[in-house]
């Protein structure tokens, strides 16, 4: 009789079980497919890169880096201004003796995760976890610093141009080729409790701007301090515009809210067309490929305005 009951359910039971558990992984949405790291190593050829960027939007990251074999990056990047070039200014968190101190800190890093919308990583060597999201003219960066023992620094470089603070914000410029400069303006959600030139083994406060080849500025908090917050606008118009752009798109310090956002544009431009049937590698394919091709054209418009390299206007 056990033996009847037993082969009588048991097959129900197997098929109930397999519904709930078909049921309980979750739907992939198209964004999920997307895999950045496709084509990041090349032997002949520039390879593509993992980049992080809204659908033909002005201001796209990824990490400074040969390839994705390479096992350090060189800073953290605030805008990528070209198809295949290097950031226009750097960001480098640190923790550690300021004599040490550089214009860009190169990273061994760790458990990185890069979704079109957003970017994670561990600076393993000082023991920082990084996020990152993006707007269409604006980022945000959030910083957390585990070595409470040691005073966080923030530095800013720009390549070429010039760099000022004012308490916790940072503004300036870089040239670019054809006559044409990239302008930002940051602020970060904590005040600095000293910030300037870098001085020998000391941050000098009283000279609060940077000009020429691989400015930096510096900016100090407290020991202590867990986590640091940056948002930042960038324009090819003026400082001045770019603080507009980023009060149009990013109101407050909230990573997960913008992040969220981003997936949700996302989803919404690569959901114009949809992918139907069981082999989810050739869906990967797909929805990667057409996730590059957001990456041009870009739009320059900055509320109605944008900058011309044509006739410098």
């Amino acid at each position: 009789m056990k033996k009847f009951f037993y082969a009588l359910f048991s097959p129900l039971f197997f098929f109930l079980l397999t519904i709930n558990t078909t049921q309980a992984q979750p739907i992939k949405q198209p964004v999920d497919y997307v895999n950045p790291y496709i084509g990041n190593t090349s032997h002949l050829l520039v390879p593509t890169y993992p980049t992080v960027h809204l659908p033909n939007s002005m201001l796209r990251v990824y990490p400074e880096r040969e390839s994705f074999t390479s096992n350090t990056i060189s800073g953290l990047p605030l805008i990528i201004t070209s198809h295949r070039g290097s950031s226009a200014f750097n960001l480098s968190p640190f923790q550690g003796e300021p004599k040490d101190i550089k214009n860009t800190i190169r990273y061994g890093y760790d458990n990185e995760v890069i979704k079109p919308y957003y970017y994670e990583v561990d600076l393993d060597d000082f023991g920082i976890n990084v996020k990152f999201a993006p707007s269409h003219q604006s980022g945000l960066y959030e910083l957390n610093f585990s070595q409470n023992h040691l005073p966080p620094y923030l530095i800013f470089n720009t390549r070429d141009g010039e760099l000022s603070v004012n308490q916790n914000q940072v503004s300036g410029f870089q040239k670019l080729n054809n006559n044409t400069k990239v302008y930002i303006y940051l602020e970060t959600d904590l005040q600095p409790v000293e910030s300037g030139t870098q001085s020998n083994e000391s941050i000098d406060s009283k000279n609060k701007s940077a000009v020429g080849r691989n400015a930096y500025l510096v900016l100090k908090y407290p020991v202590s301090t867990k986590q640091v917050k940056a948002h930042y606008g960038i324009s090819f118009i003026s400082v001045e515009q770019a603080k507009n752009n980023l009060r149009r798109e990013i109101k407050d310090y909230s990573l997960t809210i913008l992040s969220q956002k981003g997936k949700a544009i996302w989803n919404a431009t690569l959901g114009k067309i949809k992918v139907e049937g069981t082999d989810e590698t050739a869906k990967t394919i797909f929805y990667t490929s057409l996730y590059r091709t957001y990456e041009r054209m870009i739009n320059l418009s900055e509320d109605g305005k944008y900058f011309s390299a044509f006739d410098g206007k």
